[in-house]
């Protein structure tokens, strides 16, 4: 890839010189960039810039796009996440590696995420949660210390009710839980911890509740459709016949004591911590988007993930499952030849509101290491200053479009530029860019006039792009 990026405007202006400012990926110490420009200055332009020359070379990209601006990208297909669609990602998908996957590894990224942001979430909810979806994937007989069982198959939302309504339950184990099935296997640790009794009796009560409910709906149309009447009494004699065997199923739970409450007590600890652990995970499933709806992508090279409907947070526990899911999938390509050759790229618009301090975020992760696999990390922002330090000190590439001057001094400092350099960018004429390449210890920034028909510099650089 070698992206034409506008002219060095120093020897423009001082020497009248047309030389031509190129970023090129595999020049750089690593396939990483940060765009930074406050609203107005050609954000949106200069990244849709940049992923058009990644999608000509041929290189993977995907798009996290927060405000539903960047699609039309050569090639590209875009999908819009949100309640409405239901596209998503399971988050119980494992990474089958027996050295850096399984289902405590999964468990403890998903605990984190929601941890990171859920506040009030202490350490029993923690626990309880980690302990539920370590028991949820027991459920399908996939366990932290077998491997072999750790490579299931992955379902769409509504395989997954067909296959439940036809009590194909043997089936299901060739399957990955969802997040559906996580919560419905909480609520049931809930009343099992409620109630006593067994995964019998949990069953019978279960399809009790369902028959009321059916009932109940009957009664309301028995009185338009009085021909109902025989559906009512069939369904009310299969009631009776529940109802017995959900009374045997209590009886015969209280007769073989000890059941498994102490057992939950200890592994959920309360009645109240196991149901704020559901009440966060309900609220996950209404937003509709963790699930195993795939996006219709098609096998398109770049997928633009439009997720402006997402809430904060939603957004945040999205796209770090997403970039899991994806640096695990560059990595079993394994390395590249030249350790800088950049084949995917993940393109996060908004960036900052993404990382994290911790250092085992995904992010700061793929900043650290997924150079040598060809994953390049572009993040656009606003400002520099919401960007932990690690991730700047990680960039081969660094593009300033022109930052409010009340952030200057913090970029002087986070980004070693200089007074000057940061006084001659001009918002969509004037950019100022920073290339760290083998062999220089620290590059100076570089003014790079774009291309612009509104200036005369502007013009020249938009005729040697042509």
């Amino acid at each position: 890839m070698r992206h034409y990026l506008g002219l060095n405007e120093y020897l423009f202006r001082q020497q009248g010189k047309e030389v031509g400012v190129y970023y090129d990926p595999s020049e750089c110490l690593n396939g990483h960039a940060l765009l930074m420009g406050m609203s107005g200055t050609g954000k949106s332009f200069q990244s849709k810039r940049l992923l058009e020359s990644a999608a000509r070379d041929g290189i993977q990209v995907d798009v996290f796009d927060v405000h539903d601006e960047l699609a039309g990208v050569s090639g590209s297909v875009a999908a819009k996440y949100s309640q409405a669609t239901q596209y998503g990602t399971n988050p119980l998908v494992l990474d089958t590696d027996p050295h850096t996957g399984g289902v405590n590894r999964q468990a403890d990224f998903i605990v984190g995420l929601i941890k990171q942001v859920t506040t009030q979430f202490g350490s029993k909810q923690e626990a309880a949660l980690r302990n539920l979806i370590i028991d949820c994937y027991a459920s399908r007989w996939i366990f932290p210390d077998n491997p072999r069982s750790w490579v299931k198959q992955e379902l769409t939302e509504a395989q997954r009710r067909q296959m439940i309504s036809d009590r194909k339950w043997q089936d299901l184990r060739n399957y990955y839980p969802t997040l559906t099935d996580l919560l419905e296997f909480a609520e049931r640790k809930v009343l099992v911890m409620l109630f006593g009794g067994d995964n019998k009796a949990m069953n019978a009560l279960e399809v009790v509740c369902k028959q009321n409910r059916q009932l109940q709906n009957l009664c309301y149309k028995l009185a338009k459709a009085p021909a109902l009447a025989e559906e009512k009494a069939k369904l009310e004699a299969q009631i009776e016949s529940s109802e017995k065997r959900l009374i045997d199923a209590f009886s015969e739970a209280v007769i073989n004591k000890p059941s498994r409450e102490p057992q939950d007590l200890i592994r959920y600890d309360s009645k109240d911590v196991l149901v704020s652990v559901v009440q966060r995970l309900q609220i996950l499933a209404a937003s509709g988007i963790f699930n195993s709806n795939a996006a219709p992508f098609h096998g398109a090279s770049v997928r633009v993930h439009e997720i402006k409907s997402l809430s904060d947070d939603q957004q945040v526990l999205f796209v770090k499952l997403k970039l899991r899911q994806i640096f695990e999938d560059v990595k079993k390509l394994g390395p590249t030849a030249t350790g800088t050759e950049l084949r995917h790229v993940v393109f996060i618009d908004e960036g900052s509101r993404f990382f994290s301090d911790e250092s085992d975020d995904i992010i700061n992760a793929i900043a650290r290491e997924a150079r040598k696999f060809g994953l390049g990390l572009w993040c656009a922002a606003q400002e520099p200053t919401a960007f932990p330090q690690s991730f700047i000190t990680n960039c081969g590439a660094k593009l300033v479009l022109g930052i409010d001057a009340s952030f200057w001094k913090g970029a002087q400092q986070k980004l070693r530029i200089s007074e000057d350099g940061l006084r001659f960018i001009k918002a969509k004429e004037v950019m100022a860019i920073k290339l760290h390449r083998e062999g220089m210890a620290d590059p100076p920034f570089v003014n790079v006039a774009v291309p612009n028909p509104g200036s005369d510099v502007g013009r020249k650089a938009m005729a040697r792009a042509a």
